[in-house]
């Protein structure tokens, strides 16, 4: 890839008038401010790719996982060898507490956080640790919405802007193990409720950020909250245990201590595939269908960062068809981006073309929920309750 200097020779129309609602506010006219951002703009590229060689590192905090880790640091450290990477994978909600308990005691150590919508919106965005990602996109390649799924850029929170969505999925809903369990005793939800499954299964806790949260609030709305109730009750009794290690919950099941596993981890998942883990695959209830999910395919930036310029290089790296790639590829992840391919991906995680989505409220014939959202990552109160009664801790 170019350095950043030779590739970025236009920003965004956004960028532009950002710059310039910046240079009204410091008294300049708007023909003052178009005049300036033509003969400035490639002085501010060498500015920001010239700090960056300065700060030397950019602190990036991800996904679990030995590809993951290597995909970015290897894949950004080629295109940019003057600027290093120290990667760091966790889960999502662990991460922003360590963020949290990092900056109340006035720490601020992190420049850029990919992670879930449900931890950048209860977590991340409550926290006022973020700042608004498009005005720093400058990347044509990057801020051409041809590029994008749908034409555009996708964010979790439209009107905000924080956390920008990169890749989205169709949600894997349950692994199992295929000499304990065949697909035809699983691939209705009433069918996890029988008997013969008691304390062979386990579930991915719903409690913290995660797959586990998720599934549990796509069949509190698909089910609506009163059989969601009753049916919460029913699948923590005849579960064996509910585990927060979505790594162990994964291996256990192919290892044949549980029969399934129910919301497993996509980008867990994903990573163990890629190194040859075998499992069976449940690829949609029939009943209910499933839901798309970003997994950990969402960025965020943090604010009071302590390498803002190399936080700037490392996001346009990433979301350049190169950066996706490598994404994609590491974590088995559907990049939004058009021209990133997925002949390395399995068919059961790619949207069909006919697919019909919906977000709120279920319609009939749409069977893929698009969890994501805002407005789709809030629980109620009620469903917090009868969680917390059940897989409280």
């Amino acid at each position: 890839m170019q350095s950043i200097v030779d590739t970025i020779e236009h920003c965004s129309s956004f960028v532009c008038l950002y710059l310039c609602l910046i240079a009204w506010l410091v008294g300049l006219s708007p023909l003052q401010c178009f005049a300036q951002t033509n003969s400035q703009r490639k002085q501010s590229i060498e500015q920001i790719a010239g700090e960056a060689s300065k700060e030397g590192k950019v602190v990036v905090w991800g996904p679990p996982g030995e590809l993951i880790r290597k995909a970015m640091t290897e894949g950004f450290r080629k295109a940019f060898p003057n600027v290093a990477i120290e990667y760091s994978g966790a889960r999502g909600g662990e991460q922003a507490t360590r963020i949290k308990a990092e900056r109340d005691g006035g720490v601020y150590s992190v420049d850029v956080m990919l992670s879930g919508t449900t931890t950048a919106i209860n977590q991340m965005k409550p926290m006022k640790a973020l700042d608004p990602i498009a005005p720093v996109l400058m990347l044509p390649e990057v801020t051409d919405v041809k590029n994008w799924r749908d034409g555009k850029l996708e964010f979790s929170d439209p009107t905000t802007r924080l956390n920008l969505v990169f890749s989205t999925m169709v949600k894997t809903p349950v692994v199992y193990n295929p000499k304990l369990a065949k697909p035809e005793e699983i691939d209705e939800l009433p069918k996890l409720l029988d008997p013969k499954w008691k304390g062979k299964f386990v579930i991915n806790d719903p409690l913290p950020s995660g797959s586990g949260n998720v599934t549990f609030r796509w069949i509190w709305r698909v089910m609506g909250p009163q059989r969601a109730k009753d049916y919460y009750r029913k699948i923590r009794a005849n579960a064996a245990i509910a585990d927060r290690d979505q790594r162990r919950q994964i291996e256990w099941v192919a290892q044949g201590k549980y029969a399934f596993l129910l919301a497993p981890s996509d980008g867990t998942l994903g990573q163990l595939i890629g190194r040859g883990l075998k499992l069976g695959i449940l690829p949609e209830f029939k009943d209910y269908g499933t839901y798309v999910t970003a997994s950990f395919g969402s960025a965020m930036l943090l604010n009071r960062r302590p390498h803002p310029n190399a936080a700037i290089v490392f996001l346009n790296w990433l979301l350049t068809k190169e950066g996706q790639t490598a994404w994609s590829k590491a974590m088995e992840h559907v990049s939004r981006r058009l021209d990133v391919p997925t002949d390395h991906l399995p068919p059961y995680i790619i949207p069909p073309p006919d697919a019909k989505f919906f977000s709120g409220e279920p319609k009939p014939g749409y069977r893929y929920w698009l969890s994501y959202t805002e407005e789709n990552v809030q629980r109620s109160a009620e469903e917090t309750k009868i969680l917390k009664e059940l897989f409280g801790r």
